[in-house]
């Protein structure tokens, strides 16, 4: 994590940026320092390569035991309920693909910036034979009008970054080069309104996010 004047900037790093149990356990950790920085503070997340977040690992899911996938999404998902629900403002530089939990990581936070030419907004459980946990659909409900959600759902279709800000997916699209500058400068300006109004403003927004998170 790096730091320009009052915002925080995570970057997930690697080109794949699945969401393991290792990036929840990390994120966790990073979280932790961003709420307890006093004064203004904002957040921005984004990811390298061609992928922002590529969602969850499949490839532990398929060897774990069900009670253990089980445990192991509900683990990843506080990470997306924190987000959402951070005293702090954040907005996702999206770079690439948001795929599956990844899309849904998007939506967590309070404004995103998506790249113009490149990289898929996309929930493809349709076509995986997947379905949606409650605990994830609420996010949809809270912040996808009515159409959209049963496009992006049923259909599994693929946005591209115009499409997206078109959608009210994501608020704007940018130039990779501009991408992260641009969420930090729309993070920056919303950083004197840290703190715990801020988070008490946004339970009141997803009271049933606020109700997943205290469980």
């Amino acid at each position: 994590m790096t730091q320009h004047d009052d915002c925080f900037v995570i970057d997930f790093g690697n080109d794949e940026n699945v969401t393991t149990d290792v990036w929840a356990a990390t994120m966790n950790t990073l979280l932790d320092q961003v709420e307890a920085h006093d004064g203004p503070k904002s957040l921005v997340t984004t990811g390298g390569g061609k992928h922002y977040s590529n969602g969850l690992d499949v490839a532990f899911m398929a060897s774990a035991s069900g009670e253990d996938v089980a445990a192991y999404v509900q683990r990843v998902c506080r990470v997306v309920y924190r987000i959402m629900l951070l005293n702090t403002p954040t907005v996702a530089a999206v770079n690439g693909h948001a795929f599956g939990l990844g899309a849904f990581l998007v939506l967590a936070h309070d404004q995103s910036v998506m790249r113009h030419d490149r990289g898929y907004w996309n929930l493809p459980e349709v076509h995986l034979s997947m379905s949606f946990p409650r605990t994830l659909m609420c996010l949809l409900d809270a912040t996808l009008s009515p159409s959209v959600r049963r496009r992006a759902v049923a259909t599994g279709y693929r946005y591209p970054g115009p499409e997206a800000a078109a959608a009210g997916i994501v608020d704007e699209v940018a130039g990779l080069d501009d991408l992260v500058p641009l969420a930090i400068e729309r993070a920056k300006a919303l950083a004197p309104t840290a703190g715990s109004n801020l988070q008490l403003v946004k339970r009141q927004l997803f009271p049933e996010v606020t109700e997943l998170l205290n469980r």
